[in-house]
């Protein structure tokens, strides 16, 4: 046999032995022993090698030996290695966990060892109840963790394996202060055991806390926060120019306490962007279940899968407020079954929008105002979510209509003399049936080109506003839509980039309802199509309606309105009003008098009717006569005079003025 197939045979012999659990001995061995006896076996039959091809150059390098117990033992004596030192555990700190001994210096101390790298960034704690008297204060990257909370989700189980921090003082239990700080797998207690704690009450459970620095990507995993009736079970509070973002919060149970969850950004600072999944509260002594306020931005925290329900909450079980602070709740449970039916389950303050709320809702109902938080779907017999009607309040989105020689378009103003307006009625250049598309040639000078709405409809009951257009062109920032934003200021959204592609220009934001200002600011050459305007916050909807787009067409029956008109007083007898958005036929009663006569209709601005629309007066009584002059344009110059049931029809100009279209005399 060759050295090297020696060498190779005895490895290979070894390594089977080892994974098969081979012994020498038909008494069953320890591992240890196995361990020894397989080294030994090694160098036998190395011996044996060497007599049977007469040489001992094998050098003891080529392959090695597994160590005996005694050289183990040596080795561990004299390795200097830096070799990982795994979890820290609190036990090798001197807790005691008997619900007795004072143990907030040991706890503490084996968080501090883990801070600073002298052992691992886990602290296990073993099962039992570490009574404490100061805050455990958790920095960045340290995690603890414990045993889990016990088989119940009701009660401190005591007896069951669990870890109970069990918090005597007048402060948090539990501080949470950098980032990737933990917690899990424990329960933690305002304990109210003992004469030194009976009469004390915490300030809360558990802290995650930012001042003047930002706290990000926390974990808090399996926890049981109980009877905590001084304060918020669980808190993050940023500071100072603060923030807390992107924390992950698992299966939080709480159980009797003052507040739930508390979410609070002071001015300047930010709690953003946290998730909390599972878990949820119940028992008594709740003023609010889930807290999330201001003034700083404290929104996009999302709870998916959360059960909130008390009983009864003196507050309510959700509250909101501050102009920057939302919550996006998913797949929500939401009872109160003690709660008086006329309080609401959730408050919304009014200068909070974007809250989004679905799932169950079983008792009373929600107050918000849902025109500034249309996602807010919770349903039940007390209270319903709504959604902004899907209606495009363009009226002529198609772009019919336009004339070039007075640079006119039905629907909309054309604000400045610097660009040339053309319409593509090639059905090749259409980006939807039957709507035209603007080729607004930019001249260059005098500022922006601004098309809008030739009159503003007006919805004081919304808050939100969504419009765009879609847009192509070469030339990067072509386009954009403005508006004048709820604070008076005039915003802008995303232009066009140019690429020459369409894309849809747009924004929906809060309004200034006092003096609503809506338009698509244009300072380079770009093609138009299908505008849309909706009051709401809701995604735009481009594309007009059948009537809209294609000339009118329909099916069915055609019902038209129909209204009383009566007659002006003294002063201005002769100017007539027919009430806008009523319907197109009037019925004209002269009140007894029928030898009256109408030269102006509609004079003031705010009575005029859009151009294009038609208004038929129908007359019961003979004498009244509509007379011919500049305002209302009649056939042949000839003054219509009513008999009885006769009509005459007319079309509005847009201004002051009316053209006459028939007469039924």
């Amino acid at each position: 046999m060759s050295t090297s197939s020696s060498s190779i045979a005895i490895s290979l012999l070894a390594v089977v032995m080892l994974a098969l659990g081979y012994t020498f001995s038909r008494e069953r061995t320890t591992q240890q022993q196995l361990y020894d006896q397989v080294a030994q076996l090694q160098r036998q039959m190395s011996q044996l090698a060497t007599t049977t091809t007469g040489s001992s150059d094998i050098a003891p390098q080529e392959h090695r030996f597994l160590p005996t117990k005694e050289e183990q033992d040596e080795r561990s004596l004299t390795c200097a290695c830096d070799m990982p030192s795994g979890f820290t555990y609190a036990s090798d700190f001197g807790v005691i966990g008997d619900a007795t001994a004072d143990d907030t210096l040991a706890l503490q101390a084996a968080i501090d060892s883990a801070s600073a790298n002298d052992s691992g960034g886990i602290v296990v704690i073993p099962k039992g109840t570490f009574r404490i008297f100061e805050p455990l204060i958790v920095p960045a990257g340290v995690t603890l963790q414990g045993q889990g909370y016990g088989d119940s989700p009701l009660a401190i189980s005591f007896d069951a394996g669990a870890s109970t921090i069990a918090y005597c003082g007048t402060d948090y239990a539990v501080k949470l202060e950098g980032h990737a700080a933990g917690l899990r797998d424990l329960a933690v207690y305002d304990w109210p055991y003992g004469t030194d704690c009976e009469n004390i009450q915490a300030a809360g459970g558990v802290l995650v806390e930012a001042d003047a620095a930002l706290v990000e990507s926390v974990i808090v995993s399996n926890i049981f926060i109980y009877f905590f009736l001084g304060g918020p079970a669980l808190s993050l509070v940023a500071k100072n120019s603060a923030g807390i973002a992107f924390g992950n919060y698992q299966n939080v149970r709480i159980r009797h306490a003052k507040q739930g969850i508390s979410l609070q950004a002071e001015e300047s600072s930010f709690v953003n962007s946290n998730s909390f999944l599972a878990g949820g509260m119940s028992g008594g002594g709740f003023e609010v279940g889930v807290i999330a306020q201001g003034p700083g931005a404290c929104n996009d925290n999302k709870f998916y899968g959360m059960f909130i329900e008390p009983p009864d909450t003196t507050l309510t079980h959700v509250y909101v407020s501050g102009a920057k602070t939302n919550v996006k709740f998913h797949d929500v449970r939401l009872e109160a079954t003690s709660k008086s039916l006329d309080k609401p389950i959730v408050i919304i303050d009014d200068s909070s929008y974007g809250n989004v709320m679905n799932g169950l809702l079983g008792h009373t109902h929600v107050q918000a105002n849902l025109n500034r938080n249309p996602d807010i779907d919770l349903m039940s017999a007390k209270s319903v979510g709504m959604d902004p009607a899907p209606k495009n309040l363009y009226w002529n989105s198609a772009f019919k209509g336009f004339n070039a020689d007075d640079r006119m378009m039905p629907g909309f103003s054309l604000v400045g003399t610097n660009a040339a307006i053309t319409i593509l009625e090639d059905s090749d250049e259409m980006l939807f049936p039957d709507h035209n598309v603007i080729d607004v040639d930019y001249l260059n000078y005098g500022g922006a080109f601004k098309l809008m709405a030739d009159i503003t409809p007006k919805a004081p009951g919304h808050d939100f506003v969504t419009f765009g257009v879609y847009a192509r062109s070469s030339v990067p920032s072509s386009i954009s839509a403005a508006m004048r934003y709820e604070s008076g200021n005039i915003i802008a959204s995303a232009s066009h980039s140019g690429g020459g592609d369409w894309e849809f220009i747009g924004m929906s934001a809060l309004y200034d309802k006092s003096a609503p200002y809506f338009y698509f600011s244009i300072t380079g050459d770009v093609q138009l199509t299908a505008p849309t305007f909706i009051y709401g916050k809701t995604p735009a909807i481009p594309g007009a309606s059948l009537m809209s787009s294609s000339g009118a067409r329909m099916s069915g029956t055609l019902t038209m309105g129909v209204t009383t008109v009566y007659p002006p007083p003294d002063a201005t007898q002769y100017y007539w009003v027919i009430p806008k958005n009523s319907g197109n036929i009037f019925l004209i009663d002269t009140q007894g008098n029928p030898s009256r006569s109408i030269i102006r209709l509609n004079h003031r601005t705010a009575d005029r009717f859009a151009r294009g629309t038609l208004a038929t007066l129908m007359f019961e009584e003979a004498g009244t006569r509509v007379k011919h002059n500049a305002y209302i344009k009649l056939k042949n110059n000839a003054d219509f005079v009513s008999g009885p049931n006769t009509s005459i029809t007319l079309m509005a100009g847009g201004s002051a003025s009316w053209v006459e279209v028939s007469r039924n005399e």
